[in-house]
């Protein structure tokens, strides 16, 4: 063989090798990129969310009497939130989920206070301006009974008309919290998971166990206690009154799962499916009809 042919496939060689150097390096970024980034967002649910600059100023959410609270948890952190005073003897505690504060769930305070309930849009711990620390567990069931005891004390809140509402992650608290608390009397839970281990695994099949394990490995290591799965504890809730409501477009906390909670869930019960929902968009695809659904229920379990 010529040299010069030699030099050409010894030269074809160095550049193959060189190419496939940079491909696996290239592949182990990758790798890297998808599973630090599905742990850091896993951690990211156990971060405080700042305050948003609206629930630091209730006066310009334009509701009525809505004022900012702040009192003591029962583990001596503090607990933040707004309250709206009732005007039918009846209030409301809301409770939101990852990622956000009081004001997400500004929509259902605004129509459940016009339609004169009282409404406490509670900061879980943690989050917003509440102080301790997020597990999504122990501290945040406290937390909603913490609410429960201030409301009680209220002049114009009768005791035995408390309701409570949760959404996504919140919803998934409320459920814990209603099955300890017979206190909360009607309980409204919105894009619940039935197990947050469940949830996150379906949540992160995008690149199959490159981002799940990680996603797994976060949750585990945030110190989140994994009992009372609401699936397990919704029916605990009974014979006080649950509505379930979820998404047909949800991919968060799929559509079965709201399906799976109110079958294990027992009467009284009720259960909408949101055609063209997604996660927590309800009052924009609904617009009317979602407002009048959560005000009926609470006017007939908490009122009635």
């Amino acid at each position: 063989m010529p040299r010069s042919n030699a030099r050409h496939i010894h030269r074809g060689l160095i550049q193959l090798k060189n190419i496939t150097y940079v491909i696996s390096v290239l592949a182990v970024i990758g790798v890297l990129y998808v599973v630090v980034t599905n742990y850091l967002d896993e951690r990211a649910d156990f971060v405080r969310t700042p305050p948003t600059e609206l629930a630091k100023h209730p006066e310009a959410t334009g509701i009525p009497g809505l004022s900012e609270i702040s009192l003591t948890g029962s583990d001596g952190e503090k607990l933040a939130g707004w309250y709206a005073p009732s005007k039918n003897r009846a209030a409301v505690v809301l409770i939101h989920g990852t990622g956000a504060d009081r004001s997400s769930l500004l929509a259902e305070t605004r129509f459940l206070a016009a339609a004169g309930f009282g409404v406490f849009a509670l900061d879980l711990p943690g989050q917003g301006a509440s102080g301790g620390r997020s597990l999504w567990g122990v501290p945040e069931r406290k937390s909603v009974s913490a609410v429960i005891d201030w409301l009680g004390r209220r002049d114009e809140v009768d005791p035995a008309r408390i309701g409570g509402y949760g959404l996504s992650m919140g919803a998934y608290i409320m459920t814990q919290a209603a099955a300890l608390d017979e206190r909360l009397r009607a309980v409204i839970l919105v894009s619940s998971p039935t197990d947050v281990v469940e949830q996150n695994w379906l949540a992160t099949t995008r690149f199959g166990w490159l981002s799940q394990v990680p996603t797994y490995l976060a949750l585990r290591a945030s110190g989140m206690p994994l009992d009372m799965r609401p699936i397990d504890v919704v029916g605990r809730i009974a014979p006080r009154a649950v509505f379930i409501i979820g998404g047909s477009l949800d991919t968060l906390v799929p559509t079965f799962m709201a399906s799976q909670m109110y079958a294990a869930a027992r009467e009284p019960k009720e259960e909408w499916i949101v055609r063209g929902a997604h996660h927590a968009d309800f009052g924009s695809v609904e617009p009317k009809e979602y407002p009048r659904r959560v005000i009926d229920f609470y006017r007939r379990t908490l009122l009635d």
